[in-house]
C-alpha cells in the first residue's frame, strides 16, 4: 500500500528547518547534523536556512536508510553515493537505449 503525502513548499518554494523536520518526521537536530556533515545543503541560508523539494526527498531517504539499516551517518553517506551513482547509470542507460 502506497501513501502519497503532499508538502506545500510555501510561496517562496522552500521549507524552513523546523518545517522540513516535521515533513520528514525527524527532529530539527537531525537536519542540523545533516547540514554540518555535508549530507544536506540549504537552498537559502539568510536570514534562516531554507530547503527545497530535493532536500525534502534526500532527508526522507536518509531517514529511511538510518531506520531500515540502523546505519550511522558515514554509512548513510556511502549508501547515498552508491544509490546516486546507480540512478545516474540507469539514466545514462535509458538515454542510450531509448
Amino acid at each position: 500500500m502506497t501513501i502519497l503525502t503532499t508538502v506545500y513548499l510555501g510561496d517562496e518554494g522552500w521549507l524552513e528547518l523546523e518545517e522540513l523536520a516535521q515533513a520528514c518526521g525527524v527532529e530539527p537536530e537531525l537536519i542540523t547534523q545533516l547540514v554540518v556533515e555535508g549530507l544536506l545543503e540549504p537552498t537559502r541560508t539568510e536570514p534562516r536556512w531554507g530547503f527545497g523539494g530535493s532536500a525534502l526527498a534526500r532527508t526522507r531517504r536518509i531517514h529511511r536508510l538510518q531506520r531500515d539499516f540502523e546505519a550511522s551517518l558515514p554509512s548513510v553517506a556511502l549508501m547515498l553515493d552508491l544509490l546516486e551513482e546507480i540512478d545516474r547509470l540507469r539514466s545514462e542507460l535509458q538515454r542510450a537505449v531509448g
